[in-house]
């Protein structure tokens, strides 16, 4: 605040034997409000590299300043906006600039992480609607990325699959971008395919999400027979609980097999479980 202050002070009150008075005359309509000077500044951060900023001085809506981000200098775009600044004092003042800018842009390139600054995309896949008897449409989604340029394709190892599809680069409600590339292919070469996707954010470093094929239906398979499995172990517990210990003869066969049914039942229901997830499989490749 003392620097614009400082800076205010030069500017708008020169000394009686400079033109500015006259100058400033010219910009100041009669019986309206004080003219205010502004100081505004724009930075742009492209990585954790590379940062550019950009200054520049305001009285009312005339530019007077800016800040030439090469030499690191104040640009004086009036002959009157010297103010009566002397020269050291002009010198000092530009030197505080040099080192606000030098600072603020290491600062925020340390802290760039706290603030979120980085936008990584992230992406997944899934199956679209079937194109035909016997082949599928798989669907690689890409969402969460800024600025919008996004490259994204289909692979069988390194080789491009010319078949892909982008759909439109459409705006998330957070003003990041989401993105789906398309792929029609026979469901016998589905195996072995992958997603590719570059971006500035991800500096170099792809993501490359395979075509994972029915790996879904295998792990609600074996969940399946994991959950029937911890059933009956609970079941045989409980039934042994409640039998009796002292019990003899008839009563003691007749709780067993009553166990030994349940089981069988059981076991029975797993494996019809087991063969219809299989024939589901087998219809779907």
């Amino acid at each position: 605040m003392l620097l614009l202050f400082l800076l205010f002070e030069g500017l708008c009150c020169p000394g009686e034997n400079t033109a500015a008075p006259q100058a400033l005359q010219s910009y100041h309509p009669a019986a309206e409000e004080p003219l205010s000077f502004r100081m505004l500044q724009t930075s742009s951060f492209a990585n954790h590299s590379w940062a550019h900023s950009e200054g520049s001085g305001w009285l009312g809506d005339l530019q007077t300043h800016g800040w030439d981000t090469v030499m690191g200098t104040i640009r004086f775009l009036k002959p009157w906006s010297h103010g009566n600044f002397s020269k050291q004092e002009l010198k000092n003042l530009q030197s505080l600039f040099q080192l606000y800018f030098h600072g603020f842009i290491q600062i925020v390139q340390a802290s760039a992480g706290q603030f979120q600054l980085e936008l990584k995309p992230e992406a997944w896949l899934s199956r679209g609607p079937s194109p035909g008897p016997g082949r599928l449409q798989l669907v690689c989604h890409v969402s969460g990325f800024y600025p919008k340029p996004m490259w994204v394709m289909w692979m069988r190892g390194e080789q491009e699959q010319r078949g892909t599809q982008r759909g439109d680069v459409l705006p998330n409600a957070d003003e990041t971008w989401y993105l789906r590339a398309t792929l029609d292919v026979a469901a016998g070469e589905a195996a072995g395919l992958s997603c590719r996707v570059k971006h500035s954010s991800l500096e170099g470093h792809d993501l490359i999400i395979h075509w994972g094929g029915y790996s879904v239906f295998l792990i609600l398979i074996c969940l399946t027979v994991i959950v029937n499995l911890v059933i009956l172990i609970v079941v045989d517990l409980w039934l042994k609980k409640q039998s009796p210990v002292f019990s003899m003869g008839d009563n003691t066969r007749d709780t067993n097999n009553s166990r030994h049914h349940f089981c069988l039942a059981q076991v029975s229901w797993i494996k019809n479980r087991f063969l219809k997830w299989k024939t589901r499989l087998n219809q779907l490749s």
